[in-house]
């Protein structure tokens, strides 16, 4: 007898243990945790292809009006983002968060170039092509990822897919310090075009003036050029990753997984 009650008692130890590690298991967290919901929207959400066919529907209507303001015949242009503007790198994020790889995986990723094109955005570019309006592509992909990007444009049918459209971060002699900026890219552009639409889904796409987001995460910016958006720029969702989280970790780099989560959360308005 005693010795069935022991066994008993080392079975129901056993499965106390089992049940507190699948309890810590359950609750630990990885900063790509809080991707989940941000990548199931992007990837499922009606809602996501109805803003991207919204933002190239306005980008449409505003080239028109562009073209038929140039009396003088000057060589238009318009300059697109990539990542999230143009392709859909988000089965990427899917890896990062199953796999924790980022770096290496990425550009695991793009070698691959089988990243599709978001709703609206060939369709938009070739309206320019058909317009005589030439598309600029402005990336912070790195210059050792120029051909495979290329190969991903044209694979998805994508227009003006060479290499004197395409303007990867390490561009140097058109930086202005910063090597992320797209400042002095746009700036080279502009010496022979003139730009009439910038689209992106993020606001350094835009301008520099939204740069510095160390204060009230750069909306002072945003309010006093609210005239652009919808008009020069358009704006594309991309709650995944972007400029707008490095205030929320007030630009610091170091942090570990629990530490951002934490200050995220402290930034939650209440």
């Amino acid at each position: 007898m005693q010795t069935k009650i022991l066994s008993l008692l080392l079975v129901s130890a056993f499965l106390i243990s089992c049940k507190s590690v699948q309890k810590t298991t359950a609750t630990s967290f990885s900063e790509n945790d809080k991707l989940v919901m941000a990548v199931a929207w992007y990837q499922h959400s009606a809602e996501m292809t109805a803003l991207y066919y919204q933002g190239f529907n306005i980008a449409q209507q505003r080239l028109d009006e562009a073209i038929i303001k140039n009396t003088l015949g000057k060589s238009l242009a318009v300059v697109v983002d990539i990542d999230e503007t143009m392709l859909d790198n988000s089965p990427f994020e899917t890896a990062v968060i199953n796999s924790r790889d980022n770096l290496s995986g990425w550009y695991n990723w793009t070698k691959e170039a089988r990243a599709e094109a978001l709703p609206g955005a060939l369709e938009f570019a070739k309206y320019a092509q058909m317009k005589n309006v030439e598309i600029f592509y402005i990336t912070n992909r790195d210059d050792n990822e120029r051909s495979v990007t290329l190969k991903n444009l044209l694979n998805e049918g994508f227009p003006y897919a060479t290499e004197d459209h395409l303007l990867t971060r390490s561009d140097l002699a058109y930086s202005t310090g910063n090597t992320s900026s797209k400042t002095g890219r746009r700036a080279k552009v502009s010496e022979n075009h003139e730009i009439i639409l910038l689209i992106g889904d993020n606001l350094n796409d835009f301008s520099e003036i939204f740069e510095d987001r160390s204060s009230n995460n750069g909306k002072a910016a945003v309010a006093d050029n609210r005239e652009q958006f919808g008009q020069k720029f358009i704006v594309l969702p991309n709650p995944m990753y972007g400029a707008w989280e490095k205030p929320l970790y007030n630009y610091q780099d170091n942090l570990n997984d629990e530490e951002k989560l934490k200050l995220m959360k402290s930034k939650l308005v209440k």
